[in-house]
């Protein structure tokens, strides 16, 4: 009985990785975690004007496999601003597992340790969906025309997006929660 049990478990997780998933709109229930991006927010838009008008926050989930942060430990949040587009659009890692709106800013969420696990594949409408969201974030397109590298006096227009925000160049901060308290930290280089 045992062995037909971890047969069906290990063919429904292949399954599940076959399958192709939407990037769902949440709402945040966590007070903690909505005050401190709230508070971020509020801190990078008076640092960096340009985040007025474009840019989003990115938020990573990240595993709780720290023994040195002690057992009191619950979550760990990196949580940072930027303002790219996704580059690839068929590479599913660009797409964060869930988005959510807090005080006029796109938040968007990556689960580090679901995305660890699985293979995680988002249907094309998902993702077509979320770069529509996500393009009222970035700055506008632009049409750029300049003169053809040959030098025969051909004109080339094209489409580019100037990346008048890419973030505020540093790397966030972690909010680490714990049972019974938090704290704040600057995100380094290796979180």
């Amino acid at each position: 009985m045992k062995n037909v049990f971890l047969i069906f478990l290990v063919s429904s997780l292949f399954s599940v990785q076959a399958q192709e998933l939407q990037i769902h709109e949440i709402k945040l229930t966590d007070t903690i975690l909505k005050n401190t991006i709230s508070d971020y927010i509020k801190e990078t838009k008076q640092n960096f004007p340009e985040f007025n008008s474009v840019g989003y926050i990115k938020v990573s989930i990240k595993s709780v496999n720290k023994p040195y942060l002690g057992k009191n430990l619950k979550r760990v949040y990196k949580i940072e601003d930027a303002g790219i587009e996704v580059l690839d659009k068929s590479e599913d890692w660009w797409y964060p597992n869930y988005y959510t709106h807090i005080d006029t800013k796109l938040v968007i969420i990556y689960n580090k340790t679901i995305n660890d696990v699985f293979d995680i594949k988002y249907s094309k409408k998902s993702k077509r969906k979320f770069r529509r969201i996500l393009e009222d974030y970035l700055p506008p397109k632009k049409k750029f025309k300049f003169r053809d590298f040959e030098g025969n006096g051909k004109t080339i227009t094209e489409i580019f997006r100037h990346p008048t925000y890419l973030g505020s160049e540093s790397y966030g901060i972690i909010l680490e929660v714990y049972w019974k308290t938090h704290e704040i930290r600057k995100a380094t280089h290796y979180d």
